[in-house]
């Protein structure tokens, strides 16, 4: 399966961390919190995240903290639609194509809940036509885009020749959740809106993917998880996760062919270092660059990542994916320059 095209899309508005602080303060939970939360959110925001600004689908940021589940699901079903379609609009410009010709739409998103899924609130804003295969792939959290294109994968082998999709799309935003858990707290502060789709191929494209591999480790499920309370998503995150993260990245890249570059879902300045010290091949430049514009974006940051690499210098031929989640899981593929048009 080859890369014909890859774009990302946010949405317009954006908060730089000092913002993000100064409306939680004017929000109403601000002095429901304890002493010991409020200083949390002080330190976290007052220190080096890696993080300078945030985008998110709305206006007013308090608006988000004093919504119902329900508000907040409505807010994901507006919204998404928008940001996942906007992001295959641009992937689609790219390659020359427009949405009568996409035959397979995969999308991945782990911040809203919708029945029928996502795919198809995309497929009709896109105007794809009726004979179009979507399918919607839920509850792999921040490593959700590898395995969505191992699942494009097939589909061009079921298919060939046909247009292929993939989107992963995360509305932060609808599943912000505050308590006086510290690592309730702290999640708040990292992530953002936004989403990157791929346009793929069996028949012509720039890149090759191959090179599947993933770890899933159930004993970890807890450390890093959505837990449904009161109807809304409260994202766990132990403080392990940064070297728990790093120990099952750097177990796949030792069973790889080791490309000497590496693209990776950052996730957070404390996750980005431990996977520098533990493949010990330099800096995570696409990462950090990533993070520090959009933060942590869930399940598109491998992929807005690979993007900036490729419309950049991209002086590798040879180069190494990696996204990590909810399971606890981890994954990799092998992006390779085609040696056949």
């Amino acid at each position: 399966m080859k890369l014909v095209s890859l774009a990302s899309h946010f949405p317009d508005q954006s908060f730089t961390q000092e913002e993000c602080l100064a409306e939680m303060r004017r929000a109403p939970f601000w002095n429901n919190l304890r002493d010991r939360s409020r200083q949390i959110l002080e330190n976290v925001f007052g220190s080096d995240t890696g993080i300078k600004k945030r985008h998110f689908a709305i206006d007013d940021l308090r608006e988000v903290w004093g919504r119902n589940a329900e508000e907040l699901n409505h807010h994901y079903e507006t919204t998404a639609p928008v940001i996942g379609a906007g992001a295959v609009l641009k992937a689609l410009n790219k390659a020359g194509l427009e949405a009568d010709d996409i035959d397979v739409l995969l999308v991945s998103s782990c911040t809203g809940y919708l029945c029928p899924g996502i795919s198809g609130y995309v497929a009709e804003r896109l105007g794809c036509k009726e004979k179009i295969h979507t399918q919607d792939v839920t509850g792999h959290g921040c490593g959700a885009a590898i395995p969505l294109t191992q699942i494009a994968h097939g589909y061009t082998k079921m298919m060939p020749g046909a247009c292929v999709v993939t989107l992963s799309l995360e509305v932060c935003s609808a599943a912000f959740y505050v308590s006086d858990e510290p690592d309730v707290l702290i999640s708040t502060c990292l992530f953002g809106d936004g989403a990157a789709a791929s346009v793929w191929s069996s028949d012509s494209g720039e890149y090759e993917v191959s090179g599947y591999r993933s770890l899933l480790i159930p004993s970890d499920r807890e450390k890093i998880r959505f837990v449904n309370s009161g109807g809304k998503l409260k994202n766990q995150l132990h403080k392990s996760v940064p070297t728990m993260s790093a120990g099952a990245v750097s177990r796949l890249y030792e069973s790889s062919s080791r490309p000497p570059k590496v693209i990776s879902h950052g996730g957070g300045r404390d996750v980005i270092l431990a996977l520098e010290k533990g493949l010990g091949l330099g800096e995570l430049k696409e990462a950090r660059e990533v993070l520090s514009e959009y933060g942590n974006l869930s399940s598109p940051s491998v992929m807005v990542a690979l993007e900036r690499y490729l419309d950049g210098d991209a002086s590798e031929d040879n180069m190494w994916l990696t996204s990590f989640g909810a399971g606890f899981s981890a994954h990799a593929m092998e992006l390779k320059k085609s040696t056949l048009p």
